[in-house]
């Protein structure tokens, strides 16, 4: 068992939280957090990613609500990018 702070990796896991592997571990630590944060400053970085996903879900829900994506042809590239020239 590693040292942290002077308490053990069994004593800091949550009560009731399974041993898990290193990155379950994080990632159920990372979770826990994210549902109690422990200072106002933690508390309002969760409510901006939070905002953040939702914005992003709605985004994509708008643009392509039946998970189509938008078709380019070679002529669509030509017009936006340019025509294609070689090195002499």
């Amino acid at each position: 068992m590693s040292m942290v702070g002077g308490a053990t990796a069994l004593d800091l896991q949550a009560p009731g939280v399974p041993v898990l592997g290193a990155i379950f571990s994080s990632l159920a630590a990372f979770a826990a957090a994210a549902v109690k944060p422990p200072t106002p400053l933690a508390r309002a970085i969760v409510v901006v990613l939070v905002v953040k996903l939702l914005a992003i879900i709605s985004i994509k829900l708008f643009m392509f609500p039946d998970n189509a994506r938008p078709v380019s042809d070679a002529n669509a590239v030509t017009r936006i990018v340019g025509p294609t020239t070689t090195m002499r």
